[in-house]
């Protein structure tokens, strides 16, 4: 019986290690079982190392040059783009206006999105002159309900000696 390409593709990935643990196994125990699959598993083995005794390929000096140029070729060559050119129609203006139009909108549509999602807050009243010196106590009126007992301007700065109530205990 002879051996199928796809029996020969196994025996080479088995030699490659390509195989995972199950197929390895399975592919052994073919092996041991078939002299035929066992003797084009050595001629493989023989072929893999007659390889070695093979001359190495080496590029010639010029290759890197040669393929530097090359490439600087094809990146300069405008027939081989990736990109379609845009078709023109003959109206340059009419895409101008476009994007103007388009642009007009964004801008407009940006305004008023902001403008209703934040309202500019109506115009204050100006101050009434009365209220103006409460403005410029209003530290005083903010503390009113501590002054509100003491009967005089005196009493409040006595209060703030520090002999009045002795030494600070801490």
């Amino acid at each position: 019986m002879a051996l199928s390409e796809e029996d020969r593709a196994e025996l080479v990935a088995y030699l490659d290690g390509e195989l995972d643990e199950a197929a390895t196994q399975a592919l052994e125990a073919k092996v041991a079982a078939n002299a035929e699959v066992r003797a084009e598993l050595e001629a493989l083995k023989q072929t893999w190392g007659m390889l070695d005794y093979l001359p190495k390929a080496s590029p010639s000096p010029s290759f890197t040059n040669r393929t530097m140029e090359r490439l600087t070729l094809e990146m300069k060559s405008p027939a081989q783009t990736k990109t379609a050119p845009l078709p023109s129609s003959g109206r340059p203006w009419l895409v101008g206006l476009a994007w103007a139009a388009a642009i007009l909108i964004a801008v407009g549509g940006g305004y008023g999105i902001a403008s209703y999602y934040f309202p500019t807050p109506p115009p204050t009243d100006p101050i009434p002159e009365a209220d103006l010196p409460m403005i410029r106590h209003l530290r005083i009126a903010e503390q009113w309900r501590y002054y509100e007992n003491a009967d005089d301007l005196d009493f409040v700065k006595k209060l703030n000696h520090p002999d009045l109530f002795g030494e600070d205990p801490s």
